[in-house]
């Protein structure tokens, strides 16, 4: 394959850094890095001293729903999380990371800001809740002071590091089973149990609306896993499956824990003694011992995973004192980002207490949902070719996501919800107007082509990225037949989203029926398709005029497809010199020996020998264009897709399985595709490939008809000769 695919084109792109300065000390696994932190965060002051008293100031059902409510915003974010991060290379940061992605650094700011004020905030309120905790073996200790002393042990331990706050994890996971098993021991060791109250009783002091705000930071801790995202191994597989294992485990338990609580105490016991679940255990000092350390590590959670969101933030020169705040030490600890922390929960401290802390928490955690969901929304909506997550989720999801957190945010806290609303609006402003300079490309291009269908003015001004690449053809026919022959092709590599323009060159008359009948049954069929001719008996100067006048059109064609039964060998190096020029891709078709595009089941893409350079990058000559097109065309006949690839040396071919196993991951393929190396003479193998129907292949300069033609015999299917314009990435 090499000597049809010499790279060609605009040079391969660096994907920009990830990290500022050193490398973490240690990675962390699903279970280690995103599971048990959420796990333990969750299951924390809410469900031990909390719990219990929304079971009696609402009833059983009234604190099941509230409890619904809260697991719907956080299980409709955990999914949308898994899903956004699922097609996109996570960077540090987490929430931070994910928004600013996709809608650039200005939006990541506005959010993670009040995200990061939150996380700090949380450490406070565990804190108070392990003096609530502490206060049932030593009553006459004063609960700030013993918050205090709790937090100094916390920050010093975050401070350390993270490697050894994860270590401590690790041992007092069975500490905190331990207590949810004494508990749940309980019912068979208490002297009675009574039925459970399901509505309010009739001294109830607290409403609905008010214990959704002071419960709902129950439930904030599903996104610390994500804030990981900088110290994981793998965060596109670890943030989704770790995230979404913790929260059904975690509902699973408030929700059982809440009908434990409605037999084991009246509504008048639950609300008076926040410590009931100690008394009721079978035994009580386990479960003590569970909640202080529960409170303990939820704190040291949210000082770890702050931090990091700080730090990323200020690589990216989002928050002041960036250049101070970005710097980590040799091992990747951001001690800067530590110490301004735990400057500023210790200001949380001030609160008072859990109950006046935690509606704040609320309203700046239901923001960042919000976010969230907004943005897996917006990029389900778009239908661009780049969003093909590993995780996808319903387009229903984000939406009830969305929704749910608006209406949390209106009901819980009116005004705090609109001053909310102003600050992250007020960050947004000022971050815009210091022009930041997102160094990855975002979905706003994306966003603004999709507008621009109705606002021709506005899509002129903008630039398409790689991102925002779709399929638009100009397919150039000199007569009705060519029609007939392309016309299946091109409308199943723009079924998804795309564009189809015929180009009618030549005096044939019948094209003037033609044109005008096929675009109108697209029309009609969904395609986005027109038409247009010009009367000229040049036929390749025709199609580089055409060329020259639609790069000012709303959508100007990024791909020529041509049946190359209808060139000679000179027009084929015509239609190559003008794509290049115009930086417009090329596809050369060779049908099925027995018609057309075969029966649609297989396609085989094959990939040229890329030794020395096996890297992957953003751009890669003659490999970008054949993988998304074999993409779309597999989507759209639910075909098995195969990945190919004859290397020079025999040596290199394990390397070879690697580099095709790594661009199905990194290019987010079906899992079901399949990888496939040989080595030695490229028309050998692929004489003795099993039949594809349609195989893909890089187009380079100066190719000869007769090599293609001797390719297409030896492949016994239909080809596809592609060559990239440059603009597009599968890796996008």
């Amino acid at each position: 394959m090499s000597d049809l695919a010499p790279p060609t084109g605009d040079p391969p792109a660096s994907p920009p850094a990830a990290h500022a300065t050193g490398a973490p000390e240690q990675t962390f696994s699903t279970f280690a890095g995103v599971f048990r932190p959420v796990f333990l965060t969750v299951l924390g002051a809410m469900l031990y001293l909390r719990e219990g008293w929304l079971v009696g100031e609402l009833g059983l059902l009234g604190a099941l729903s509230v409890m619904v409510a809260g697991a719907a915003i956080t299980g409709a974010t955990a999914l949308s999380v898994a899903s956004i991060a699922s097609n996109v290379r996570v960077r540090p940061g987490g929430a931070f990371a994910i928004i600013a992605q996709a809608l650039g650094l200005e939006a990541g700011g506005a959010i993670g800001i009040p995200l990061y004020i939150a996380q700090a905030a949380s450490a406070a309120m565990y804190l108070y809740a392990f003096a609530e905790a502490w206060a049932f073996l030593f009553p006459g200790h004063p609960g700030q002071a013993v918050a205090a002393v709790a937090f100094a042990v916390v920050a010093l331990v975050a401070w350390r590091s993270s490697g050894l706050a994860m270590k401590a994890q690790g041992v007092l996971i069975f500490v905190v089973l331990a207590a949810l098993i004494s508990a749940l021991g309980g019912l068979f060791t208490a002297d009675s149990l009574v039925s459970p109250t399901l509505l309010p009783h009739e001294g109830a002091k607290t409403g609905p609306i008010e214990a959704f705000a002071i419960f709902f930071p129950a439930f904030t801790g599903i996104m610390v896993g994500a804030g990981m995202s900088g110290s994981l191994t793998s965060p596109r597989r670890s943030i989704p499956r770790g995230t979404l294992m913790a929260w059904g485990v975690t509902t699973a338990l408030y929700l059982s824990f809440g009908l434990w609580y409605g037999v084991m105490g009246s509504p008048a016991d639950l609300v008076a003694n926040k410590t009931l679940m100690i008394d009721r255990a079978a035994v009580p000092m386990v479960v003590l011992a569970g909640l202080l350390i529960s409170t303990l590590m939820a704190a040291l959670s949210s000082l770890v995973a702050a931090p990091r969101l700080l730090q990323a933030m200020a690589d990216h020169g989002v928050v002041p004192g960036s250049r101070w705040l970005k710097k980590t030490t040799a091992q990747g600890e951001p001690r800067n980002a530590v110490l301004a922390t735990t400057v500023l929960a210790a200001l949380g401290l001030l609160a008072g207490s859990l109950d006046a802390i935690a509606p704040i928490i609320t309203s700046f955690f239901i923001m960042t949902y919000l976010a969230i969901n907004l943005v897996v929304y917006v990029e389900r909506m778009l239908g661009m070719i780049s969003f093909r997550p590993s995780f996808a989720v319903p387009r229903m999801v984000p939406l009830v996501g969305l929704l749910l957190c608006l209406a949390g945010l209106s009901l819980s806290s009116p005004f705090g919800g609109v001053a909310e609303m102003a600050f992250v609006l007020g960050v947004y402003g000022v971050l815009t107007r210091r022009r930041l300079d997102t160094p990855w490309e975002t979905v706003r291009s994306g966003i603004a082509v999709t507008l621009a269908a109705w606002s021709a003015r506005r899509a002129a001004h903008i630039e398409r990225s790689e991102r925002a690449w779709k399929p638009d053809l100009l397919v150039p026919v000199a007569t009705a037949d060519q029609i007939t022959q392309l016309r299946a092709l091109v409308e199943d590599l723009t079924k998804r989203n795309g564009s189809i323009r015929w180009l009618g060159l030549g005096p044939r008359p019948e094209l003037l029926e033609s044109l005008p009948q096929t675009s109108e049954e697209e029309l009609a069929a969904g395609f986005h398709a027109s038409w247009s001719r010009l009367r000229t008996d040049r036929y390749m100067e025709g199609l580089g005029h055409a060329l020259d006048a639609l790069q000012s059109a709303l959508f100007p064609p990024n791909l020529l497809v041509v049946h190359e039964a209808h060139v000679s060998d000179p027009e084929v190096a015509q239609y190559i010199s003008h794509a290049q020029e115009l930086h417009t891709g090329l596809a050369l078709w060779q049908p099925h020996p027995r018609g057309g595009l075969g029966q649609k089941k297989v396609i085989d893409v094959w990939i040229s020998d890329r030794s020395p350079a096996w890297q992957l990058q953003l751009r890669l000559a003659n490999l970008d264009l054949p993988v998304l097109v074999g993409f779309l065309l597999g989507e759209a006949w639910k075909a098995d897709l195969r990945l190919r690839m004859v290397v020079r040396d025999p040596n290199e071919k394990e390397t070879g399985r690697r580099f095709l196993r790594d661009l199905v991951d990194q290019a987010r393929l079906p899992a079901s595709t399949t990888v496939h190396v040989g080595s030695g003479d490229f028309m050998a193998a692929v004489r003795s490939a099993p039949p594809a129907d349609l195989n893909l292949f890089g187009l380079g300069p100066g190719v000869a008809k007769a090599r293609l033609a001797a390719i297409h015999e030896a492949s016994r299917g239909s080809c596809l000769w592609l060559m990239d314009s440059g603009r597009e990435s599968a890796l996008a």
